[in-house]
């Protein structure tokens, strides 16, 4: 599942189509695109400004915004190229993929997605989301993950609380924060430890290409595998509704 990293790498590539014109909405998919008539409005409209919060990406015209979710498989494509050539979980770029198309005066831009979980709408422009992992500060990450009555690991993954953190990288961040992902009502020490890791994991992992293409620690996402630091059989179960693993030996 594209997750904040990639993300942020499709909307890198999604600015180079700002200051273009759209010519036509090619593609409408009916179980992708939310108000299709809004959606195709688009056409005429010229692209000034291409941002995202987490896992949402949003592109921005004089008088209308629409927003790209990508779900578990969906990749961006701009004039041809798309900036991740591989997905966990994911199919190639085949044009039968394509869910969501724009087409300029010269190029396009395109949503693929071979499974149909990416969603395009007119913009929410942030409602229900919580602060981007990306710039989130220690204090308000410590207010909104301190205390709570869940397994951390279900907390990290609601894009309410932060947005932009998926399957693979809170598993990740706990790893190398020593926290089981069932534990609950952390104190404030061990949140900061947790926002401490994750201030790292993100940018670490965005130079290696993100967390689908970038090497993870619990890197071998598979049952019997063993911990890179220490060995251990690392344990795998359901935890906030995802397939998660983890160390039984440092991560307590």
């Amino acid at each position: 599942m594209p997750e904040i990293l990639e993300v942020e790498m499709y909307a890198e590539a999604a600015r180079r189509v700002i200051g273009r014109r759209v010519s036509r909405v090619t593609h409408l998919d009916s179980l992708v695109v939310a108000d299709p008539e809004i959606v195709r409005s688009l056409e005429g409209k010229r692209i000034n400004d291409v941002t995202c919060l987490g896992k949402v990406l949003t592109l921005h015209t004089s008088s209308l915004a629409v927003d790209l979710h990508f779900g578990m498989a969906g990749r961006i494509i701009v004039d041809g190229r798309s900036p991740i050539d591989e997905l966990s979980y994911a199919a190639s770029d085949d044009s039968k993929w394509i869910r969501f198309g724009l087409s300029f005066g010269q190029g396009f831009l395109c949503v693929s997605d071979p499974r149909r979980f990416a969603r395009v709408h007119p913009s929410h422009h942030g409602e229900g989301l919580g602060p981007d992992a990306m710039t989130i500060g220690r204090r308000e990450f410590r207010e909104r993950v301190s205390g709570r009555n869940t397994p951390i690991k279900a907390v990290l993954l609601d894009q309410s609380t932060v947005a932009g953190l998926g399957n693979m990288l809170v598993d990740e961040i706990l790893w190398r924060a020593d926290v089981d992902p069932r534990r609950k009502k952390l104190d404030a020490a061990t949140v900061d430890i947790i926002h401490a890791r994750m201030r790292v994991v993100l940018p670490q992992l965005a130079k290696r290409g993100g967390s689908h293409t970038g090497r993870v620690s619990v890197e071998l996402r598979v049952p019997g595998s063993a911990c890179p630091r220490d060995g251990a059989i690392l344990s795998r179960a359901t935890v906030g509704g995802r397939t998660t693993f983890w160390c039984p030996k440092h991560q307590r």
